[in-house]
């Protein structure tokens, strides 16, 4: 045998054996290489008939014959084998403290997570790699890459609540408000191992939402990131147990999902996890839809059928849940912050064009309880001033102004409110769409809090859009860009003091409102550019060269390389360049890092390309601040400014995103800084009686442009099963 090929290697092929096969992942090469290479033993399973069976084990196949016809019988991966952790005499008692600490007072708690298994019937199918059934996959996952990651990697620990729900007919609590612990995830393995819950019954959406409503809605404290994660293996049985039409089960369902999202909105992270045919999900896909356009943080994940794909999709979970609670911690101090109780509006409903404004929908105030006012700089000297005048409404023929009661919108930092400008009836709207935004987190102080949170806001914004002008200026004046190379306009801003009977005054900072469906975010303030994040890896090798590194260090590289490389841009009279979009995101914020001294970085470039005009329109901006004579100066531009962490996020993933345009338009900042550190040197060494050498730049033949840190070589994983070739 051992002379014969692999492929070569016969064996009688069964309909239930290729099914088994096909459902498992299982090639037929595999099923050679076990029958060539692998141990055989007799089996006690016999077929129907009585006839015998042997099996043959090769690394983790296992093969399954009958001894007597030699006709497949079976197949199958051996299952994972899961450890319980050691639970000391201390974690226990952590653990039993934590339990205290939950029951006793909720506002302890830093997040809570309520997984929603099915475990119907279905669920028992086979057809998981490196698992017996598709609900063994569940709970080795959960425990795996859900339970075991947060607390490795210190993401989440005992004042992260767990509670677990079975999908069913009744929505039973498996386990509930338990601490994130290694004694919670020694009870998942447990239920891995001995395999005590069995599926049977139907899938039952309604009942196993309720029961995660009230476990989330029972906890009322603000600071407290929320995550629903519903796992299923097929579409909703409900229309069968409750007597309805499919559809009208499926609305209910939804109802369920946008009641939570419109209450939680982004503090609500839903996942929906789907196992098996994709054709079975239309229903799991309409939740996250109806979780995503009420504002929550939602997804659909389709794993393939292997244990680590799955747990890949409780991995993104995890890694979900911890940035929606790395957004609600103020850096300064580590506190989690308390996210307003803001009712949330559908963006569906708040696309709709509008040409009057209804009570039910809208907050109306007239003339004497609105004004509006506009944000004015100068400078005297060298010394800048600014102030806020007073301004009528930006219609002739407007007298009052409405805002929305639900916002539309949640950013990091923000909520967004539909506002309109309107006629004497109070009632028809008059001039464009606006947009009104104010904090979304609670605010000490009040009134005062949140009319000095909008005018920081508003000096942020009107920064950015001032470095815009500089930026588009220096686009003008180089001759080779092509005329298709888009510009870049922040929107103008102002503030609206609101006076409100119940709630005082309200100021709120207002811009025109951009079509939010063709919103764009070409990089944020965490080093994410276009959309794509940081890795668990990338975070840790940039905070290592963050934290040892002098940023002023590493930013030039060659600088006769590049500007080799500058001026060959300009070689050929007709040579013309073009840039796109994207280009000119990252560009700019590139180049409003020199613009600015190198003490300023305007980053989470984000709003809509408007082709008519050409032009980048931009919102929201975020503007990190760093200076190295002044590092007690922190958040100098709010809470989303991370200082120093913040430049090194962006130039740790802009080194492979530098462009030629970042290397044009820094030209001539570089160009003096250049001059500048040779005049110093020059002085240096004169003092010294010594002017006859002049330290080299150093040499590099790959260094961009930009900051760029030390990249390492790290073993990446793949998410695909082992298998046997």
């Amino acid at each position: 045998m051992a002379s014969v090929a692999t492929s070569c290697v016969t064996f009688i092929e069964s309909a239930h054996g290729l099914m088994r096969r096909e459902q498992r992942g299982i090639g037929k090469r595999d099923l050679q290489a076990a029958k060539k290479y692998g141990t055989r033993t007799a089996s006690h399973i016999r077929r129907p008939n009585g006839d015998p069976t042997a099996k043959y084990q090769y690394k983790n196949i296992v093969y399954i014959v009958n001894e007597n016809t030699g006709e497949e019988v079976t197949s199958y991966a051996l299952p994972i084998k899961l450890d319980k952790v050691p639970i000391s005499s201390e974690l226990r008692r952590l653990h039993d403290r934590a339990v205290g600490m939950i029951r006793e007072d909720k506002s302890n708690w830093k997040s809570n997570t309520v997984l929603v298994v099915d475990t119907s019937g279905s669920m028992r199918s086979a057809d998981v790699w490196d698992t017996r059934t598709r609900l063994d996959a569940v709970w080795l996952s959960i425990a795996l890459d859900f339970v075991a990651q947060r607390l490795e990697t210190g993401s989440g620990g005992h004042l992260d609540v767990i509670s677990v729900v079975l999908l069913g007919p009744s929505g039973d609590i498996l386990f509930e408000e338990e601490p994130t612990s290694w004694v919670f995830y020694n009870r998942i393995v447990r239920l891995y191992e001995e395999k005590s819950l069995k599926p049977s019954g139907h899938g039952n959406y309604l009942p196993s939402l309720d029961t995660a409503e009230r476990l989330l809605t029972r906890n009322e404290n603000a600071s407290c990131a929320m995550n629903l994660t519903f796992l299923s293996d097929g579409a909703p049985s409900d229309h069968v147990s409750e007597r309805m039409d499919f559809e009208m089960a499926r609305e209910c369902i939804k109802e369920r999902v946008e009641s939570l999202s419109k209450r939680f909105g982004r503090r609500l992270s839903f996942t929906a996890i789907g196992i098996g045919s994709a054709d079975q999900f239309d229903t799991l896909q309409c939740m996250v839809d109806a979780a995503e356009d009420y504002g929550a943080k939602a997804q659909f994940m389709l794993p393939s059928a292997t244990s680590s794909s799955l747990g890949q999709a409780f991995s993104t979970v995890a890694t979900t849940l911890s940035d929606t609670q790395a957004e609600m911690t103020d850096v300064a101090t580590l506190r989690q912050l308390k996210v307003r109780d803001v009712l949330r509006e559908s963006r569906t409903k708040a696309r709709k064009g509008l040409a009057r404004v209804s009570n039910s929908d809208f907050w109306v105030y007239g003339p004497d309880r609105v004004r509006r006012s506009v944000y004015r700089e100068w400078f005297e000297g060298r010394q800048k001033k600014w102030t806020y005048e007073e301004a009528s409404l930006q219609q002739s023929n407007a007298e009052f102004v409405a805002f929305a009661k639900g916002a539309f919108g949640e950013g990091g930092e923000r909520f967004a409110f539909r506002f309109f400008e309107l006629h004497s009836d109070a009632m028809t709207i008059v001039g464009k769409s606006l947009v009104a935004k104010e904090s979304r987190f609670v605010l000490e102080g009040h009134e005062r809090s949140r009319q000095r949170f909008v005018r920081e806001f508003c000096r942020t914004q009107q920064l950015a859009r001032r470095i815009a002008e500089e930026f588009n200026k220096k686009l003008d004046a180089i001759p080779n860009i092509d005329n298709s190379t888009p510009r870049v306009c922040f929107l103008d801003c102002w503030e609206y003091d609101l006076i409100d009977k119940n709630m005082g005054k309200q100021s709120v900072l207002v811009e025109p409102r951009l079509d939010e469906t063709k919103w764009t975010k070409w990089n944020d303030n965490a080093g994410a550019v276009n959309g794509i994040k940081l890795t668990k890896e990338g975070v840790a090798e940039a905070e290592d060269n963050i934290r040892n590194m002098d940023l002023g260090l590493i930013e030039e590289g060659s600088e006769d390389n590049s500007e080799e490389e500058v001026e060959s841009l300009h070689e050929g009279e007709n040579t013309t360049l073009k840039f796109t979009p994207s280009e000119v995101a990252q560009a700019f914020s590139h180049f409003s890092y020199w613009a600015t001294g190198r003490k300023r970085l305007i980053c989470d470039i984000q709003g809509v390309y408007d082709e008519s005009s050409n032009t980048l329109q931009l919102s929201d901006p975020v503007i990190h601040y760093y200076n190295s004579q002044r590092e007690e100066r922190r958040q100098v531009h709010g809470w989303t400014d991370r200082g120093r962490k913040g430049v090194g996020f962006f130039f740790h993933t802009h080194k492979e995103h530098c462009n030629s345009l970042c290397m044009l338009t820094t030209r001539g900042f570089r160009k003096a800084q250049r001059e500048a550190l040779v005049r110093s040197r020059h002085h240096s060494q004169g003092k010294q009686g010594n002017r006859s050498t002049i330290p080299a730049m150093p040499q590099s033949s790959n260094t961009p442009i930009c900051p760029s840190f030390v990249a390492q070589t790290r073993n990446i994983k793949t998410d695909e099963a082992p298998r046997l070739v």
